[in-house]
């Protein structure tokens, strides 16, 4: 019952305000004035796959997924028609899994870092070889701009589903809980040790992040929101939000959780309640 509420107001929310509040307030650009946008529905996952908290490509048609808190510490295999392939149970906890990131050495990163309360002091990364799916190494870290565990309301700016690998680095974006939302940036060295990590910068958008990935061309990257998809078009290779950026609704995608460049005009998007979407996107002539 929570889920179809969340959902409808998610529904609402984006179809009353669509990216209005982004555009003032951050200066992003309807996505659809550039590009000709087509969002689809494509499948559901298997009723096995209890949660879609992450992607990550295992080959060219099929993906890794996991659960988040609460649930097994596993990843399942899928493919587009929402298939189950393989089960695969892992050796670490899971007290609340929320992405999925990959290198091009055959490494997946499993972000336990989860925070609704802001009152988490032991986030961490499990570094994992997929060949053979054995863990490899622990990174530990924690924000060095949060002082209070829980913060007030006002600040509660710390809670985490959302990164990508890129140049050695995961690039970690902030889940706001506090009325005015916002998204921080933090780079988190792809490498077993305990890291105190300063913000990079931040930015306010409409919607709780919770999701990211890094485009095929090196440069580009996509967060996902509630109801929202927000694309960056970045004026060289380094991660920043700095650069054209785009803004398109998604209203119908509902609590969706997880998202993944298939190309560099397609993303799949997974939400709580197993549906698959495709989102792809044609520059105008």
């Amino acid at each position: 019952m929570l889920i179809k509420l969340f959902t409808l107001y998610v529904y609402l929310q984006t179809a009353l305000c669509g990216c209005g509040p982004d555009r003032r307030n951050s200066d992003f650009e309807r996505l659809r004035k550039d590009y000709k946008v087509r969002v689809e529905r494509i499948g559901r996952l298997d009723a096995r796959i209890r949660e879609s908290s992450g992607l990550a490509h295992a080959t060219d048609s099929t993906f890794w997924t996991h659960p988040d808190s609460g649930l097994p510490a596993e990843l399942y295999l899928f493919n587009l028609q929402g298939e189950l392939l393989q089960t695969v149970p892992l050796p670490m906890p899971n007290r609340d899994w929320e992405e999925l990131a990959q290198d091009d050495k055959g490494n997946l990163y499993i972000g336990d870092f989860g925070n609704n309360a802001n009152a988490r002091r032991d986030l961490r990364v499990y570094k994992t070889q997929e060949q053979g799916m054995t863990v490899q190494d622990t990174i530990h870290f924690n924000f060095a701009d949060q002082q209070a565990f829980p913060p007030p309301t006002s600040g509660k700016h710390f809670d985490l589903e959302a990164f990508f690998y890129r140049s050695d680095s995961l690039h970690l974006f902030t889940k706001s809980r506090s009325r005015k939302g916002i998204t921080r940036r933090y780079t988190l060295p792809a490498a077993a040790g305990s890291y105190t990590l300063p913000p990079q910068e931040e930015l306010r958008v409409s919607s709780a992040i919770t999701a990211a990935d890094s485009a095929p061309n090196g440069k580009d990257f996509a967060l996902l929101g509630y109801g929202r998809l927000y694309l960056f078009e970045p004026e060289n290779e380094r991660v920043q939000f700095a650069g054209k950026r785009y803004c398109l609704p998604l209203a119908r995608t509902g609590q969706a959780e997880a998202v993944l460049y298939l190309s560099p005009t397609e993303l799949l998007i997974t939400n709580e309640k197993g549906k698959l979407y495709l989102v792809s996107f044609e520059l105008k002539r």
